[in-house]
């Protein structure tokens, strides 16, 4: 359902087993432990706390430490009142937010489980923000039958804006499929575009917005969903998660 890198190992949401699956760089199973089979996304903080989030049934998100074992809950209500709209679990710092349908983050709480009506923090963020906390980025559609994207840039100290770039993708486009950064503040934004589709993934300055590289990523084909397909490493190495008849592989890129 969901995958994130934990350092050079990656971590597996396996929602239909029920379970947090940890594999080393070999693909060998490190550890594995116990999460609701409606969890739907995980983010991991900087101390190696894991974010779970059940958006349509449970209604909240689980803080579980690098073995599995809970540490914490935060409910999206009252903060998040339709949490369908979800779209991305996201963990800055600290500081643990919801995305709301690709805009906006609402600060749910902290990752040692106190509540944002509890600390008196309810400021949320205006996009998600990079890795190296420079900038809070959006990104939509400018015209899906153009493959055109849009990709905003806000400087986060002065919360002026960077840069504002429309990139053109093959047609027609479908969905974005990734938004995120490494650890130098490289933007990486990906979407489901061409005939057949396929993951188009562009690389991008965090100075200016330029596109560094590009990269053609292959999308599973078979009827099971997921909630996200892709993850970035701090490095800049992109994994891919391409479901089968056989089962789910992960495989690794890097855009140029």
């Amino acid at each position: 359902m969901s995958l994130a890198f934990a350092g050079k190992d990656l971590l597996v949401l396996d929602q239909v087993n029920g379970r947090l699956v940890r594999y080393d760089a070999n693909g060998a199973i490190v550890s594995d432990a116990n999460v609701p089979t409606t969890a739907q996304d995980i983010a991991l903080a900087a101390d190696g706390t894991i974010a779970v989030i059940d958006r349509l049934v449970g209604k909240a998100v689980t803080l579980v430490d690098p073995n599995g074992r809970k540490l914490g809950e935060l409910p999206l209500a009252p903060r998040v009142t339709e949490p369908g709209l979800v779209t991305a679990l996201v963990v800055d710092g600290k500081n643990v937010y919801a995305e709301k349908e690709h805009g906006a983050l609402i600060l749910l709480g902290t990752t040692q489980g106190t509540q944002a009506s509890e600390t008196g923090e309810l400021t949320g963020l205006s996009g998600r923000p990079t890795r190296d906390g420079a900038l809070l980025v959006t990104a939509g559609f400018a015209s899906k039958p153009r493959g055109d994207v849009f990709l905003n840039a806000m400087d986060r100290k002065s919360a002026a804006s960077r840069f504002a770039r429309q990139i053109r993708f093959p047609r027609p486009a479908q969905a974005l499929v990734l938004l995120d950064s490494d650890a130098k503040g490289t933007i990486y934004l990906g979407v489901a575009a061409g005939e057949p589709p396929q993951a188009h993934v562009v690389c991008m300055d965090p100075s200016d917005g330029h596109v560094l590289g590009r990269v053609e990523l292959p999308l599973s084909d078979t009827p099971e969903e997921s909630f996200r397909d892709f993850t970035v490493r701090d490095d800049g190495t992109l994994a891919v998660a391409v479901r089968t008849e056989q089962g789910v592989e992960y495989r690794l890129a890097t855009c140029p």
